[in-house]
């Protein structure tokens, strides 16, 4: 199957904006990085919102209006015609460039092949612009090109020898938009580009220069399109670069496309000290925000410190005119970092907060820094946080201060000048972003750090419904429930709870609405709904929501529990069910192994463990005994022989950093495919047989759910129907926590509208019910009626039945200490592209690069020689 993303003439309705396909560059993601795949993850991202201008519209649109100064000579009049190989243009045209002295205060650079060491994808400009004084040092290894620095570059140029096949844009196809696979991985390439830019600067937009041949084109990159030139011979028409570089240089920094409200602090601000201070050193003792903070001091990358403009009232003044004091903020390496050019572009922060003085506060905040979708139907999640806050819901942020980034250039909106070029089509694309920035109180721990016992994770989603449930009553659906989103936090009394995080995406809620109405109807991949996935028009409603909740819950449990799934196979089983996609003619639908989990019921293992005795086909969690560690730690042993440990870590630190380009064999077949090429021979049945233990309270949960979402998609899609216990050590959450206590009384079932199928008088000891269990194994479609199936659809139109359930579930006994190392590979699962396997190809990358190697040497020999 192809990895290209291609769309079938009129299939695509206008204006729709597909889900985001960013699942291997996450940190949820299970799958090893790949950069060509990600490319074309950023293409399909970009997919209707190109557009190629003519030169002098590019000029005038993006460009004050200035008094043309004298016209410069041809400096392109020594540089190689008609380049065969690249490796020429690498000298040439930075000579070129700074002998002009058009750039004043700036130095090209060229640096082919040579990655900035802070970037773990080993991505590289060919030529770059600095600034004078934050050139690249000279290499100390050699090689006849300096590292290039994604933090400090304001330029880029890319070469490419051939005008036609290495073009990213064609004029001849709809939108601009590349057909051939060479020409898609030149779009994918300085996409990746201008998306380390995002990563490593705080800019608002960026351009890059690219060279194809004798020919020339000059691209503008935002978070909402991209903008190029029509191609033009540099060679005969110099002055279109000239013209455009004599009008960049001399603009002001936010001109430049960096943003004006982050000041880059360098070791000789006193600022640099002050977060120095906060580096920890050895086994001194730290809360968690304090240690967060500390990891973020890397000095590979750059320290800022950020403003949030916040509107306050002032003695004396009249409120007819709002005053606005920014609020300062010192922050490292980002937390978290959103993947892709196209969208919000967020940004997590652990901050340290200035007082008005310019002293440091004594505590940590998190800030968020995104480019929202500026839209009628959407808030601004301070203003959703606020709300929530003043209605008393709880296990959510605490709203410190937020506020739009002021600026010219801190919004995006080009859909007039895209309508401009396509008269025929009724609806844009392209959104109003505007830069924003939000601080809460609270620092939360991920929710992988859960433990020692498995009961920690199911509390902190408890928290998290509740949190849920109560802003659903108030009027908000949060629409982004991922594993990302729930986070662990200790409140004040010492209690270990969980928090509902990001409201990005929230909305009020609408239930006359026929259709999605928010236009950026983006998730997160791994744990959206398969209803979600398979349709981008849907309404998100409150089954979906808890279907998520699902998904991050047997996320964890996959990874970090005892289960009778073979610790070898769980890299492709994550793979399989939270990464994978069936693609159609319009893009990509939700995985196969998902879908059949929420149709049928069940998670059937039988394709990763073999053929297994009657009766254990299903996923099942085991509770922990010195039998299942033994069984897990020999399955362990066996997947510390994949070959996917043998690279180095990717930009998550889940997946290695793949050579600069793939072989066009490679490029062939996606591993996040649906078709059989792309999944491994099935193992050997292996002897899966596990004690018979206390069966755990986890499947109560999950088997439970499973039949209601069975009964869902049956209700709502109009589909055909189709152990004993030991005695052990064990703790029971609802005796041993106040916090649960108090929840359970404000979830008393005497209040509950909708009656759950859960069993009831479940007690401590108490394992699932035989009916239960029956009721999750496939069977003849005759054996439920439709009044059943729709009794049990009916427990995810509200959330007391799922609270219900989990109130019950913490009445059981639970493992007191069952998290087990992680099965998660660590350097992401590597689907098979073949049956048999070979040895690495040399991509056409390092061909490339050994040839244009060979053409620096020879060049060095003439020289020499004469």
């Amino acid at each position: 199957m192809s990895r290209s993303v291609s769309f079938a003439d009129g299939t695509k309705p206008p204006g729709t904006s597909p889900t985001k396909l960013y699942r291997i560059k996450t940190p949820h993601s299970s799958t090893k990085f790949d950069l060509q795949l990600h490319r074309a993850e950023l293409r399909f991202g970009m997919h209707r919102k190109i557009t190629v201008l003519e030169h002098e519209k590019f000029l005038d649109t993006f460009f004050a209006p200035y008094k043309r100064r004298r016209r410069f000579a041809n400096i392109f009049a020594g540089v190689n015609n008609s380049p065969t190989v690249e490796a020429t243009m690498y000298d040439d045209m930075p000579d070129a460039l700074n002998k002009s002295n058009i750039c004043n205060g700036f130095r090209w650079v060229a640096h082919p092949h040579k990655n900035d060491k802070a970037d773990p994808t080993q991505q590289s400009v060919d030529i770059g612009m600095y600034p004078d004084d934050h050139v690249p040092p000279p290499p100390t290894d050699g090689s006849p090109y300096p590292r290039g620095e994604w933090s400090r570059l304001e330029l880029g140029l890319e070469c490419k020898a051939d005008w036609i096949k290495r073009d990213p844009f064609d004029l001849n196809s709809p939108n601009d938009e590349p057909v051939s696979e060479e020409r898609k991985d030149g779009l994918g390439q300085i996409l990746s580009y201008a998306e380390l830019v995002f990563t490593y600067q705080q800019r608002t937009f960026f351009y890059i220069i690219i060279i194809l041949g004798d020919f020339a084109r000059i691209v503008r990159l935002d978070r909402s399109s991209v903008f190029a030139t029509v191609k033009f011979n540099y060679k005969e028409q110099p002055e279109k670069i000239t013209e455009f570089l004599w009008r960049y240089c001399q603009q002001n920094s936010s001109q430049r496309g960096h943003d004006d409200t982050a000041t880059r602090i360098e070791p000789s601000n006193p600022l640099w000290q002050i977060m120095k201070e906060k580096k920890l050193t050895g086994d001194t003792p730290a809360s968690h925000p304090e240690q967060l903070f500390s990891d973020s001091l890397d000095e590979k990358w750059p320290w800022w410190e950020l403003k949030v403009n916040v509107p306050y009232e002032s003695k004396g003044r009249s409120l007819r005119r709002q005053t606005f004091r920014p609020r300062r903020f010192l922050v490292g390496k980002p937390h978290f970092q959103a993947p892709g050019v196209a969208g919000r572009g967020t940004r997590g922060y652990v901050a340290l907060p200035l007082d008005s003085r310019g002293r440091p506060e004594n505590k940590f905040v998190y800030l968020k820094d995104a480019w929202r979708v500026d839209h009628p139907d959407i808030e601004q999640e301070g203003v959703t946080l606020e709300y929530l806050n003043n209605k008393g819901v709880q296990f959510v942020p605490t709203l410190v201060c937020h506020a739009d980034v002021p600026g010219k250039y801190q919004v995006t909106d080009w859909r007039e000048l895209w309508g401009q070029y396509r008269p025929g089509d009724t609806e844009c694309p392209l959104k109003r972003h505007q830069h924003y920035r939000l601080v809460v109180k609270e620092v939360g721990r991920p929710l992988d750090q859960f433990g020692p016992s498995s009961a920690d994770l199911v509390v902190a989603i408890y928290c998290c419904l509740h949190a849920h449930r109560d802003a659903y009553n108030a009027g908000i659906l949060h629409r982004d429930i991922s594993a990302g989103n729930m986070l662990l936090y200790q409140f004040p009394d010492g209690t270990w709870g969980g928090i509902l995080n990001d409201w990005e995406l929230s909305k009020k809620i609408d239930h006359d609405s026929p259709e999605g109405r928010q236009p950026d109807r983006t998730g997160t991949w791994q744990f959206m709904s398969a209803h979600a996935l398979n349709d981008d028009k849907r309404v998100i409603v409150l089954a979906d929501e808890l279907e998520s909740v699902f998904h991050v819950l047997l996320y964890f449990a996959i990874r970090f529990l005892q289960h009778n799934l073979a610790t070898k196979n769980v890299g492709h089983f994550l793979h399989d069910y939270f990464d994978a996609y069936c693609s159609y003619a319009d893009g990509y639908r939700c995985g196969a192994r998902k879908f059949e989990a929420m149709k049928l019921g069940s998670i059937d293992i039988t394709s990763y463990n073999g053929a297994l005795k009657e009766g254990k086909w299903k996923l099942q969690f085991f509770f922990k005994s010195a039998e299942a560690e033994a069984t897990s730690q020999e399955a362990s042993d066996s997947a510390a022989e994949e070959p996917s440990s043998e690279r180095a870590p990717s930009p998550t630190g889940q997946s290695s950093a793949p050579d600069h380009a793939s072989s066009s064999a490679q490029r062939s077949s996606s591993p996040f495919g649906s078709d059989l090429s792309s999944v491994p021979p099935t193992p050997p049945p292996e002897d899966q047989d596990q004690p018979e233990e206390r069966s755990h309270p986890l499947n109560h949960i999950i088997d439970k759910l499973l039949t209601w979402f069975k009964a869902y998609y049956e209700e709502d899609r109009s589909l055909s129907q189709r152990s004993k216990t030991s005695d052990g050590p064990g703790v029971v959450p609802l005796a041993a926590s106040k916090l649960l206590q108090s929840l359970q009384r404000r979830t008393n079932p005497t209040d509950r509208s909708t009656p759950s199928t859960a069993p009831s008088g479940s007690g401590p000891e108490d394992a699932p019910s035989a009916g239960l269990a029956a009721a999750s194994e496939p069977g003849p479609s005759t054996t439920q009626t439709r009044t059943e199936t729709a009794a049990l659809a009916k427990n995810l139109t509200s959330h007391d039945p799922i609270l219900k359930l989990f109130d019950e579930s913490m009445g059981m006994t639970w493992p007191p200490d069952d998290k087990g190392p992680d099965k998660k590979p660590k350097r992401g699962y590597v689907p098979r592209r073949d049956q048999i396997p070979t040895q690495t190809e040399l991509n056409t990358s390092k061909k490339r690069k050994l040839a244009e190697e060979e053409a620096v040497k020879s060049k060095k020999s003439k020289v020499s020689v004469q």
